[in-house]
């Protein structure tokens, strides 16, 4: 079932196209608005904790904590990562192309 949404864009305010996410079916947006809510929130009880509620000591610690997480990433390069993804992206489009063609 198609659903026009032309309506709505031609009646064009200043928030009418941040509405007109919220309301189309196939929006990214209503996948992803509770992950990124959550990440929202998790950076800024991170800082508030580093900022307000540790010492120096337990500030110390925290950037140790962090120093080790990026030690841990540049063991696999992003990259190689992203080379995955890639080469899995380009494999479904091609097995979607070669069914239509």
């Amino acid at each position: 079932m198609t659903v026009s949404y032309s309506l709505r864009v031609s009646e064009a305010r200043f928030f009418s196209f941040t509405r007109l996410l919220a309301v189309w079916r196939g929006s990214i947006y209503k996948l992803l608005w509770q992950e990124v809510v959550l990440f929202i929130v998790l950076y800024y009880a991170l800082g508030l904790l580093y900022r307000l509620g540790l010492n120096e000591e337990g500030r110390d610690t925290f950037e140790n904590i962090c120093l080790y997480a990026k030690e841990g990433l540049s063991i696999i390069p992003l990259s190689f990562i992203l080379g995955f993804y890639v080469s899995l992206v380009i494999g479904r489009w091609w097995r979607d192309r070669k069914s239509v063609v």
